[in-house]
């Protein structure tokens, strides 16, 4: 019976490591399954198959096929015969099996980006399950048509569809499928623009994503722990089995040593020969005793090392999982801080953006109300005779100046405003630069020649660029207005070019009163600044921050060069034209 019981433990022992050694064999095979037949035998089947009115065995090898097509990322192919197998499902009337279809058909379709099909294939599906009244495949179906419309741009149809999701979710307790559902939350508010709401829902992904990855490396030392144990009941078993073996071999020896004093007084009685066959006997006997209990250690020997083996197996295996998960674990926490650092940079440009908004409305306030309630003020005198002709015409001269001041103003708030909206789009072409100039000159020479200051256009003819010629045109206008603003009578103001690199170098050159290095570094910054002109004329400051960001947005670059007393240059490039 001792004997019978050893041979049981040791088998059990034996199939605990076979079982490890299947898991793990499992675990990193990716080998595809190869099928039984060529594609090309499935199709013919199948069509043979249809065509003999066996719509069941034709959707069995359509099925194979495309599923053959699409490990083999021949998506096209795979749909097409997805398709068959529907229009032959269908006949039979296995709406179970149709549902199937009509899912892999819609990840298909979103394979290749064709996600009007996907959502279709995916609503056709959900059409099924619900007739089925089936949580859990609603649940799924649903959560694929969600990220279809995520995909699609329909934003606010994917939160409508989400929140379907999350309530079967809830109620069916399905931890990964509300995990999806968080994740597809924070897709759908990213492209809302909604960064709050986006980083609120990334962050319920990630903790239930945390307490999923610890439930299930709570499964799994629990079930190498089982395993542990099992063995261990059986090494408890094989030790006591070995105890009750050596105690029995300590009766035999017992009993051996009692027939050899037998021996002894038969050898008294008996004859020579007599004594001489009870001796060899009882040596046989012993000899048997000694090979059973040599046997009995082999086999105990074995045993524990095999269960050594089978517990060193649980071990690595439950350590390859838990370093598995610290892993993704890991990159969860990296993106997470990933995310926290652009929320981070969002709410700085916010409060960069509201700063410069206050220094707007300061300055609208101040200098847009001025000009208006002066010329309020200036009509009504006016309107009630209070005026000679010839202080008129010197009131008409300031007032044109505040208009044309208010104006430049208002051009330059509306255009600053319209892209800061994100409103503004950049649509280069090919144009003369020189004409251009030429064009922005004769606007602006009445107010140069009011303050006695040349403008001479040298841009060279035949300089053609590649931009925004509306943007190129606000940059001009800009530089030259700010040269005319703080020359003196007498000044000059010069636009020339040069060309090399693949680019035109643009520049405004006057030789009025110069900057310092100070107020030189601050031009092109975020701050608003405005400085008085040589006539006192007023600023939004707005007009460097305008060229800076139009230049830019056609691919040139933007600086200045300047000393007090010697006047200016201001440069800016642009790419030179396509031929």
């Amino acid at each position: 019976m001792g004997k019978v019981s050893l041979n049981k433990s040791v088998l059990i022992i034996s199939l605990l490591i076979i079982s490890q050694i299947s898991i793990t064999s499992i675990g990193l095979s990716n080998i595809p399954i190869q099928e039984p037949q060529k594609v090309e035998e499935l199709i013919t089947l199948a069509k043979q198959y249809e065509s003999a009115g066996n719509a069941n065995q034709a959707v069995y090898y359509y099925d194979k096929a495309a599923n053959a097509y699409w490990r083999a990322n021949d998506f096209r192919s795979a749909i097409t015969y997805f398709e068959k197998a529907i229009e032959n499902i269908e006949k039979v009337g296995n709406r179970n099996g149709e549902k199937l279809l009509y899912i892999n058909l819609g990840l298909l379709y979103s394979e290749i980006a064709d996600y009007t099909h996907a959502q279709k294939s995916f609503e056709n599906a959900l059409n099924i399950a619900s007739s089925s009244g089936k949580k859990e495949d609603i649940g799924q179906i649903l959560h694929n048509i969600s990220t279809v419309q995520i995909e699609q741009g329909n934003f606010q149809g994917a939160l409508a569809t989400l929140s379907k999701t999350e309530s079967i979710a809830q109620e069916i307790g399905d931890q990964k499928l509300l995990r999806n559902v968080y994740y597809n939350y924070n897709r759908a508010y990213e492209g809302l623009k909604n960064t709050e709401k986006a980083a609120e829902y990334f962050s319920m992904y990630a903790m239930l994503t945390k307490k999923i990855q610890a439930e299930e490396i709570r499964m799994k030392e629990q079930q190498a722990k089982a395993i542990v144990d099992s063995a261990g009941r059986v090494v408890h078993q094989v030790v006591q089995e070995k105890e009750q073996t050596v105690k029995k071999l300590a009766e035999t020896s017992k009993e051996l040593e009692e027939r050899e004093q037998n021996l002894k007084e038969v050898e008294k009685l008996t004859r020579e020969q007599q004594m001489q066959i009870e001796l060899l006997n009882a040596e046989m006997k012993l000899r048997d005793a000694v090979i059973q209990h040599q046997k009995l250690l082999q086999k105990v020997y074995i045993g524990l090392i095999l269960f050594s083996l089978a517990f060193a197996a649980a071990l690595y295996y439950a350590y390859v999982q838990k370093r598995r998960a610290n892993r993704l674990l890991k990159e969860k926490n990296a993106e997470i801080s990933r995310q926290r650092d652009a929320i981070s940079r969002q709410a700085d440009e916010l409060r960069e953006l509201n700063a410069l908004k206050d220094k707007l409305f300061s300055i609208i306030a101040h200098d847009l109300r001025s000009p208006l309630f002066s010329l309020i003020t200036m009509l009504n005198i006016a309107k009630e005779g209070h005026f000679t002709p010839e202080s008129f015409k010197e009131i008409l001269d300031e007032l044109s100046v505040n208009v044309n001041h208010t104006t430049a103003l208002l051009e330059n708030l509306l255009t600053w405003a319209k892209t800061q909206m994100h409103g503004v789009k950049v649509n280069p072409q090919n144009f003369d630069l020189n004409q251009l100039v030429n064009s922005r000159i004769q606007l602006l020479n009445e107010a140069a020649e009011s303050k006695e200051i040349k403008l001479k256009n040298n841009i060279s003819q035949g300089a053609y660029v590649f931009a925004d010629t509306d943007m190129a045109d606000i940059v001009i206008r800009n530089l030259i207005s700010n040269a005319i603003k703080f020359c003196n009578a007498g000044d000059k103001i010069t636009i020339w070019n040069s060309v090399g690199g693949g680019k035109v170098t643009v520049c405004v050159e006057d030789t009025g009163m110069g900057m310092t290095d100070d107020v030189l570094q601050k031009l092109f910054g975020t701050q608003i600044t405005s400085t008085p002109g040589t006539k006192n004329e007023k600023g939004t400051g707005l007009g460097l921050i305008l060229c800076k960001e139009f230049v830019q947005m056609n691919g040139g670059e933007i600086w200045a060069e300047s000393q007090p007393g010697k006047g200016s240059k201001f440069f800016f490039t642009l790419p030179t034209a396509n031929v």
